[in-house]
């Protein structure tokens, strides 16, 4: 029996999905009070410092259209130790992204009142909740594809219930007054607020190269991957400054809940303020799990796809497939290296860091790699804007303090470790 590919359209949606959501949500009210009125420009800078990286990725997927993505455009054009440093830097950031992302999650749901409660008498709160939503998803994962389509597809109508409410409310509660153009020091200020936020925003693109990591499973892969990456691409550049325009048109500079400020500005029935309020609360948690998911199952296939070249020890297991062809020991693996990062980091502002730095060292092997490969001026540019990554994601990693960053580096130095050892025993 043919195995079951995921549509275009469904590729094109689970980049959309795994991209937008904790990390633009949660983020949008500290961009818009950093940057006031060009709070949308820190979105279209990052998106032209990401643009030459993303071109050089789509132009690799077409050449390497296999499990793996950046661990195989490194490996093929590096070798096979930087080709690993590669691979391995995103899957370990990625990893701290998702235990990010579903601490983050865990944090907003403990927050309210009646669930905390009902939790703690459980014996969940706190770490206790993170460790069962990260098994649930776990044990989610070892479905098959179709499972994927539909929670997908679900995750994103739920999504789009904030997101809808932004554009409806604008011509309501669109304020002029926001449109003051700072002068002075404020406004010479404006490349240097923007240059600070770029480790903020760059958070929320990670994941964009995600289906670079299953080509294979997306239908004629060879031939779409390059559209499903661009096109998803420009569309979540195009999402996220728009919104932050429409959002800013509503609240200006102020660094409010974007969200839950906007039904009290609209109407005074309290009802359907806190009806409306908690539906946008869910549907704000909901895109926390859809990018949690969406990464999360990625992420297992980068893992599958070292073991499956043998680069690292204890491969065998890795290539282990479920009835579901699924690399269950893959997700099990990731599993627990999540729970490890959460508890060990506690604070979802070092797990952004971590996942910063990693996700920026497989960037910028990988734009090596198309450099080598195509010697091509956008090669050179990916690689000029990937140090610029590094060295924002590397000052942040250090002032978050070497306690806190240990058990990442651990994590990181000991894969390599292990890949030098399987060498030498292979």
């Amino acid at each position: 029996m043919a195995a079951i590919k995921i549509p275009v359209w469904i590729a094109i949606l689970i980049n959309i999905n795994i991209v937008i959501g904790a990390g633009f949500l949660v983020s949008t009210g500290k961009i818009a009070a950093i940057n006031g009125v060009f709070s949308p420009l820190a979105w279209v800078a990052c998106g032209l410092l990401l643009l030459p990286l993303v071109i050089a990725l789509a132009d690799l997927a077409v050449r390497f259209p296999a499990a793996g993505g950046i661990y195989i455009y490194s490996e093929q054009c590096l070798g096979s130790l930087w080709g690993f440093v590669s691979g391995w830097g995103y899957y370990v950031g990625t990893v701290a992204a998702n235990a990010a992302v579903i601490h983050a999650f865990s944090v907003e749901v403990q927050k309210i009142e009646s669930v905390s409660s009902w939790l703690q008498n459980c014996g969940l709160g706190g770490f206790g909740f993170d460790a069962l939503m990260v098994l649930l998803f776990a044990i989610v994962n070892l479905f098959n594809i179709e499972f994927l389509e539909r929670a997908q597809i679900t995750f994103t109508l739920l999504k789009s219930i904030p997101l809808l409410l932004v554009v409806v409310a604008v011509p309501m509660l669109f304020n002029a007054s926001h449109f003051i153009v700072p002068t002075g020091a404020v406004a010479s200020n404006m490349v240097g607020n923007i240059i600070g936020s770029i480790p903020l925003v760059l958070f929320a693109f990670i994941g964009i190269e995600a289906c670079c990591a299953v080509i294979d499973k997306i239908e004629n892969g060879k031939q779409n991957a390059a559209r499903v990456l661009l096109l998803s691409f420009a569309i979540i550049v195009a999402i996220y400054a728009l919104l932050q325009f429409f959002l800013f048109c509503i609240h200006g500079s102020s660094d409010v809940n974007p969200f839950l400020s906007i039904l009290p500005q609209l109407t005074s029935n309290q009802m359907v303020i806190d009806w409306g309020n908690a539906a946008i609360n869910i549907a704000i948690l909901s895109s926390f799990l859809g990018g949690f998911y969406g990464m999360f199952y990625y992420n297992n296939w980068n893992l599958y796809a070292m073991g499956k070249e043998r680069s690292i020890m204890g491969w065998r297991y890795l290539t282990m497939l479920s009835r579901n062809q699924t690399p269950w020991v893959c997700v099990m693996i990731q599993s627990l290296l999540v729970l490890l990062l959460i508890a060990t980091a506690g604070h979802g502002y070092y797990l952004v860091a971590m996942a910063d730095f990693g996700t920026s060292i497989a960037y910028l092997l990988s734009a090596l790699a198309f450099v080598v490969l195509a010697r091509s001026i956008v090669g050179f540019l990916a690689i000029a804007s990937c140090s610029v990554f590094i060295y924002f994601c590397a000052t942040n990693l250090l002032d978050a303090g070497l306690h806190y960053a240990l058990p990442f580096l651990i994590i990181l130095g000991g894969g390599i470790v292990a890949h030098k050892i399987n060498t030498f025993l292979e």
